[in-house]
């Protein structure tokens, strides 16, 4: 798609015009075409529909021009009149139906009729199906009243009132399905040919209010398809953020890995499946939350003793930070000091998950010995083996002392350094402050003088003020009387070098003046000038932290 963007530089800056400029489409930076002075041309790259920043720029972060809203619009497919495909590509849109059809046929193949078989169903099944119909009902007949509302706010009104239907139409459907799942008392689903179930399915298809349906009609969230796949893990495989958000809410488990493969053996959790589709962050928090949740499960199983609870001790999943400091810090700074948090929880939760391992190692040591020595021989081994434990559980705990003496020291200098550059501020300010005070005081006193002056001289006219009064000696008046005439004759010669010396000066400017402009008609010339501004730029930024720090 090509954008054409229009506009003049200012008078100054117009040999700017032949420059390379760049146009930024959200993070996305494109070579612009001049076609005319004032107007450029350039191919707009794909990207997810949303609003996004545009303006041009040299560099490809400052931009030169205004920043503008630029919107990616979700065009259906359809044939335009010189049959050309709308920017939706059909390729690109072939996996999302493919995916619906797949839906729409396990839903419909798979579900039969409840009053066939209702005599062979259980009274206690019964009541919670009809339980699970009285709580999800509601909401379907609200979405069934807003349908005919739906996309008429909006561009190709029929196209989106068409997905919201067939949308709809699943959202009843899988309600009835599960509602029979229910009543049978089946806790497995089934799957397609592809060996996916419909969690699967609608997880893929970003259906995040399949989740709630899920959930309360007691399935389990963790169903897995035909390769040990949960729905979380295609969640995070396609970096579906609300998916992921919605399926943790409802109690899904990070820890889970897949089946193993020739390629991992071990199997893969959620995070490494998010970090395979190039999803950083998104790995980062639900390998956090699958080291919570393993460690909340060897709680429950017994395997952890004598450890407090992840949750209520100080090792929380999520620190409870101060709302005043998170208020005065910008955002990067809290996302960093978000990410440290991270980053000790999760080494917290896995250095007790390792000491868990090894205190179970111990135990099953301690037992084979016991069954296989001698009492006398196994009580040498099994303390052998205690004092081995001790030691290195002792040396861990020291190396934890000294990481967090260290921390303690590090928030000390921190803090007394941000507390001397406040100080070091404040007392600027107060300098600043002061000086204000005294010129005002300063400009009173003055004024006050003035009219005081201005009544002394006329109660004794012809005087002068108190500012100029001063005594002199007759011999300096005699003096001052017979300069008054060689003053008269100097006039002339005087007014004549200051007139040379002005047109000097005038003359100084106006080369000073030419210089500046032959710098636009030298590109080796401009290159100087840069260097040098950036030079001296640093040379302020260095003698400025030489007077914060003392050293020059």
């Amino acid at each position: 798609m090509q954008v054409v963007v229009i506009g003049n530089f200012i008078e100054s800056h117009k040999h700017l015009e032949v420059s390379s400029i760049y146009c930024v489409l959200g993070d996305l930076c494109v070579v612009t075409q001049m076609v005319q002075p004032g107007i450029y041309r350039c191919t707009a790259l794909p990207q997810i529909p949303g609003n996004v920043g545009l303006f041009l720029t040299f560099d490809g972060h400052t931009p030169i021009s205004q920043v503008i809203t630029f919107h990616y619009r979700q065009v259906p497919n359809m044939q335009l009149n010189d049959g050309v495909t709308s920017i939706n590509d059909e390729d690109k849109s072939k996996p999302d139906i493919m995916t619906q059809k797949r839906l729409a046929h396990l839903l419909f193949s798979t579900s039969g009729d409840i009053s066939t078989v209702s005599s062979k169903l259980l009274p206690k099944a019964i009541k919670e199906a009809k339980r699970f119909a009285q709580l999800t009902s509601p909401f379907i007949e609200n979405d069934w009243e807003k349908l005919p509302k739906s996309g008429c706010k909006r561009e190709f009104p029929s196209y989106y009132a068409c997905e919201d239907l067939f949308e709809l139409v699943i959202k009843n459907k899988l309600q009835q399905w599960l509602m029979e799942k229910i009543a049978e008392g089946s806790k497995a689903t089934n799957r397609d040919s592809k060996g996916q179930g419909v969690i699967h399915l609608c997880t893929i298809l970003d259906y995040t209010w399949a989740v709630n349906l899920f959930s309360l009609s007691g399935l389990s969230l963790d169903f897995r398809d035909t390769y040990g796949w949960t729905a979380l893990h295609w969640a995070a495989y396609l970096g579906r953020e609300r998916m992921v958000a919605a399926l943790l809410s409802a109690g899904a488990n990070p820890s889970f890995v897949t089946d193993p493969s020739p390629e991992n053996p071990g199997g893969l959790t959620p995070a490494d499946l998010a970090s395979e589709g190039g999803h950083d962050g998104l790995a980062a928090y639900l390998a956090e939350k699958g080291l919570a949740a393993h460690f909340e499960a060897m709680s429950l199983s017994g395997n952890i003793s004598s450890q407090p609870d992840l949750g209520t001790s100080k090792y929380q999943v999520r620190s409870e930070e101060d709302l005043y400091a998170e208020m005065m810090m910008t955002e990067e700074e809290v996302c960093l000091k978000e990410s440290l948090a991270a980053y000790r929880n999760a080494a917290d939760a896995a250095d007790r998950i390792q000491a868990a391992f090894r205190e179970r190692t111990l135990k099953l040591q301690t037992e084979a010995v016991q069954l296989a020595k001698p009492e006398v021989e196994a009580s040498k081994i099994i303390g052998a083996l205690k004092i081995q434990h001790a030691y290195r559980n002792h040396a861990r705990r020291r190396l934890m002392k000294a990481a967090a003496r260290i921390q303690s020291h590090f928030r000390t200098w921190r803090a007394r350094k941000d507390f001397l550059n406040m100080r070091r501020q404040a007392i600027m300010i107060q300098a600043v402050f002061r000086g204000h005070l005294v010129r005002r005081q300063y400009r009173k006193i003055l004024w006050s003088v003035g009219v005081l002056e201005k009544a002394i001289l006329r109660w004794r006219l012809k005087k002068k003020g108190l500012r100029g009064m001063q005594v002199e000696s007759i011999e300096v008046c005699k003096d001052n009387l017979l300069l008054q005439g060689s003053i008269s004759a100097s006039d002339s010669a005087e007014e004549d070098f200051f007139k040379m010396s002005r047109k000097q000066a005038e003359e100084r400017v106006q080369r000073s003046v030419v210089r500046v402009q032959a710098m636009f008609r030298s590109y080796r010339a401009q290159q100087e000038y840069r260097r040098m501004k950036l030079t001296h730029e640093q040379a302020k930024i260095e003698f400025s932290f030489g007077d914060a720090t003392g050293l020059h």
